[in-house]
């Protein structure tokens, strides 16, 4: 399996780490939350090895080219519309998640539209960039910023202010009866490798996932769960963190570096987490956007002022709907919104699967 892969399956771990995700857990801390995890960790193993398996046969192709070969418009296009619509919404609840942290923790004084004027230049230099250059970028803030994050993560483990008594308050809710909404918010975390349906246009070997590959998203999958659920329960205390809107930027803020040129982490962590999620969105956006091309037939078209003119209003769509957004929707509304999105990833990943199942076997045919 390409290095890429596990870049795309890391990063969206890692971007959901202060996202929505958390709450969710720990608003379900004693309603199955830790079972309901355990479950969703074989299943989005086994979500990658289906994914990668039946991607296996066409090195080298987009889902759009895919499906375009074995399967009637019909089918096709809205397929397409709606996995970008998915990917769309994906990297939108990461954006609006990311400007409220920083217009809380980092810019408190600064405009909400200045903030989004910030996101506007980068987010879209990276929709409309190459694909290559995507994997390209994501690997230089991947070994820039990956060490210093996984340090800081790893520093938390060791600290005097995490209590492993609350984590063992924690465990005893283990037999309860699972949760699908932690279930379908857990499968997300393990949604960054289904980026390739797009990005396998680069990927001209056959990939494989045997044990070692299960092995592989089996550790990190269980590592992020376990840092993302027990770590804020050990620092915060098990009965606080249910009521905390953002866990982890507290739990962050508990390490001091001694010795270090800023004492505070929490600045250090936030920047670090930004840059990761800055990719993150972009990442899902481009992916987006390469869908829409496909259903609406832009990238066939012969004239180049059109295809761009094109691209231009999508893009001015995407940022349309990310603003009005952004200043409509209010923490409770992302917090339900979320769960219902988080609600729809098993069942938009299982058809995708599926689908690719069929367009398998009508290429063995």
């Amino acid at each position: 399996m390409s290095r890429f892969v596990y870049f795309l399956l890391i990063s969206n771990m890692i971007a959901n780490l202060i996202a929505a995700s958390p709450r969710i857990f720990f608003a379900k801390s004693e309603e199955g939350a830790i079972i309901t995890m355990i479950i969703a960790l074989f299943f989005g193993v086994f979500m990658n090895w289906a994914l990668i398996t039946s991607f296996k046969a066409f090195p080298g192709k987009s889902l759009p080219e895919i499906l375009s070969l074995y399967l009637s418009k019909w089918i096709t296009i809205p397929a397409l519309l709606l996995i970008g619509v998915i990917w769309y919404v994906s990297g939108l609840q990461t954006l609006i998640t990311y400007i409220d942290i920083l217009l809380r923790f980092l810019t408190p004084e600064m405009s909400v539209y200045l903030v989004i004027a910030m996101f506007i230049p980068v987010i879209t230099f990276g929709i409309i960039m190459q694909s290559r250059n995507i994997l390209f970028t994501l690997e230089l803030v991947f070994v820039l910023a990956f060490p210093a994050a996984a340090y800081y993560v790893v520093k938390l483990y060791f600290a005097e202010q995490v209590s492993w008594d609350h984590v063992a308050i924690a465990m005893t809710f283990i037999d309860n009866p699972p949760d699908y909404t932690v279930f379908s918010t857990t499968t997300y975390l393990f949604a960054g490798t289904f980026d390739i349906i797009i990005f396998n246009s680069l990927l001209k070997k056959k990939m494989t996932f045997g044990i070692k590959q299960a092995l592989i998203v089996f550790i990190l999958g269980a590592f992020a769960l376990f840092t993302t659920y027990f770590i804020p329960i050990g620092v915060l205390g098990f009965d606080q963190v249910e009521s905390t809107l953002y866990p982890w930027i507290l739990t962050s803020d508990s390490i001091r570096m001694k010795f270090g040129v800023i004492e505070r982490v929490i600045f250090i962590f936030l920047l670090l987490f930004l840059a990761i999620a800055f990719l993150n969105i972009t990442i899902h956006w481009h992916v987006a956007c390469k869908l829409f091309q496909s259903a609406f037939g832009i990238e066939q078209l012969k004239i180049k002022w059109r295809e761009k003119i094109s691209l231009v209003i999508m893009v001015v769509v995407f940022w349309s709907i990310a603003i009005y957004t952004t200043l409509k929707v209010t923490e409770y509304d992302l917090f339900l919104f979320s769960g219902y999105y988080f609600n729809s990833i098993p069942i938009v990943l299982t058809a995708l699967i599926t689908l690719m199942l069929v367009v398998n076997r009508r290429a063995k045919s």
